[in-house]
């Protein structure tokens, strides 16, 4: 269980650092008021108004001209500059998104007759209120940018500075699974050094990953800070990821989809072979090798969900609801016995070794005498053969060792079921009690079934494991406007976190056979975590 006791401290807090407080999860729309001569115009009311939800925010220039509106929520705004004796003046879609500061200034004319100047905004070429390295995510990026697995976060990899660090080098070099990482490496990173956030509420878990967040479609968009940025947005080591969520608006919308796949329009895994052995069958030397046959790998995929977003009072609350599911049927393909030639001398390797060599050369020489088993007199080179024949040929019949072997590859290599069921849903409802008191209030689930995720390659069905994880979090934020100078927003949340990793063949001894399998039961497994949190800002 973890608390912070912010709470008090944030209540008291003053406008000049009411902006870190909404970590993560709001951006300021910042900029100058000034007359036809260039010169400043103090007490100009700035408004800025939602234009999907009608909410607005309102404050005033300071002696300078200058404004600032502080912790608003992403979306596209209209803002608008009023004052006595000048012209009213707009600034039509102004796009906010999470963690930037758009600079809007406004050129006020002399009011001789009532009129008001409209001006569509326009996307700065520089953001000249940031110096840190940060990208944004944008709804439409991950809308219409193609996916996998429908892992919005995957989108980091294509920012600068940032590659995968699920796996080092090649599909040997697994993570391993009980204490999971966010796969994302920042300038070199091993992945475990970053902070993540959905709506400023943490989302990391206790091992420097990423718990279950959010389906794609009830994401608005994410900021990606890569390095430099200010301490508001915590400690990490890393990179800090703000995720903001999408809420409903005055005009209803929504989303519905369904992808499937299925191995009949797939080629085959070139790396697909039945066993040369059966489960326990015998391996018998002075038979002829048998080899496995290419088979095909069977999936049947289906990938569904969709959400909705509307007003339950218009301009006043709202409501976004969101769900996703995968159900996936898979094999993976563990080609480790697919030739019973691996158990004689040169073990079939492509560069052969020269031992079949050697005892066919001392074959060919027949009965004359040659040193053979050190310590002991020169036997027939023949005889010296068929010791080195046996000696080098993995018979389960001369030793609990070889018989162990032999039935370790058997039974862990072929095709192995790979079973997903992750399912992904959230509410959030949005309400205004007045101008200056706004909250909503988010309830996310997510579960997550895998089962032989790590048996492919060289990786035994022993050395498998299967995940099963659940993510419960409970969020709601108030924030009250004192004046247009003081404002603060409080922050909670609840979370319940249930990470386990369950080995398929526990207690089993370890094996590695370097550049052939790896079997046995993977070190500290089984492991079961549960995670309590419950944080206030």
């Amino acid at each position: 269980m973890k608390i912070s006791g912010k709470l008090f401290l944030s209540l008291i807090l003053v406008a000049s650092a009411a902006y870190a407080q909404g970590v993560g999860a709001s951006g300021d729309i910042a900029g100058t008021v000034t007359d036809p001569s260039g010169s400043a115009i103090p007490k100009t009311k700035v408004t800025a108004t939602d234009s999907a939800k009608g909410l607005s925010r309102a404050t005033f220039t300071d002696e300078h001209g200058e404004y600032r509106l502080n912790g608003l929520q992403p979306s596209t705004y209209n803002v608008s500059a009023d004052v006595q004796g000048f012209q009213p003046a707009d600034q039509k879609n102004v796009i906010l998104n999470v963690g930037q500061v758009p600079i809007v200034d406004f050129h006020l004319a002399i009011s001789n007759v009532s009129q008001r100047v409209e001006v569509t905004a326009e996307l700065p070429v520089v953001e000249t209120e940031r110096s840190h390295l940060a990208d944004t995510v944008t709804e439409n990026y991950i809308k219409d940018l193609p996916i996998d697995r429908r892992d919005y976060l995957t989108f980091t990899l294509l920012m600068p500075g940032v590659s995968n660090s699920t796996r080092l080098a090649g599909d040997q070099d697994f993570r391993a699974r009980q204490t999971p990482q966010s796969g994302l490496s920042f300038y070199g990173s091993n992945g475990r050094g970053n902070t993540v956030t959905v709506d400023g509420g943490e989302a990391n878990d206790d091992s420097g990953g990423v718990r279950l967040t959010l389906s794609q479609d009830a994401v608005q968009e994410y900021q990606i800070n890569r390095s430099n940025y200010s301490a508001e947005l915590g400690g990490a080591s890393g990179a800090a990821i703000n995720i903001i969520t999408k809420s409903g608006s005055n005009q209803m919308h929504g989303s519905l989809f369904g992808f499937f796949r299925n191995d009949a329009l797939d080629a085959r895994d070139p790396f697909a072979f039945s066993q040369a052995l059966a489960p326990n069958q015998p391996f018998v030397p002075a038979a002829a090798d048998s080899q496995g046959q290419p088979v095909k790998n069977s999936l049947n995929r289906q990938q569904f969900g969709g959400s909705i977003g509307m007003a339950l009072q218009p301009d006043k609350t709202f409501l976004f609801a969101a769900f996703e599911g995968l159900r996936q049927d898979a094999e993976n393909a563990v080609p480790l016995l697919t030739n019973t030639n691996i158990f004689r001398p040169d073990n079939g390797a492509t560069t052969p070794n020269n031992q079949q060599a050697i005892i066919s050369g001392l074959t060919a020489r027949g009965g004359n005498a040659v040193p053979c088993l050190t310590g002991q007199p020169a036997l027939p080179a023949a005889v010296c053969a068929g010791i080195l024949q046996n000696v080098l040929t993995i018979n389960p019949t001369t030793s609990p060792l070889n018989a162990f072997i032999v039935g370790n590859l058997e039974n862990n290599g072929g095709l192995f079921p790979y079973t997903t069921r992750e399912y992904q849903a959230s509410a959030r409802v949005d309400h205004k009690f007045n101008d200056n008191n706004q909250a909503y209030l988010r309830y996310s689930f997510a579960h997550d079934l895998e089962e032989n995720p790590d048996v492919q390659s060289l990786t035994g069905f022993s050395r498998g494991s299967s995940i099963h994880a659940y993510d419960n979090t409970l969020q709601g934020s108030w924030f009250h406007l004192f004046n247009a100078t003081l404002q603060n927003e409080a922050r909670l949340q609840w979370n319940y976190y249930n990470f386990n990793v369950i080995p398929n063949e526990p207690g089993q001894v370890g094996l590695d056979i370097p550049g052939y399998a790896n079997l046995g039961t993977n070190i500290f497994l089984p492991n079961f975590t549960i995670l309590r949190q419950l944080s206030c800002q």
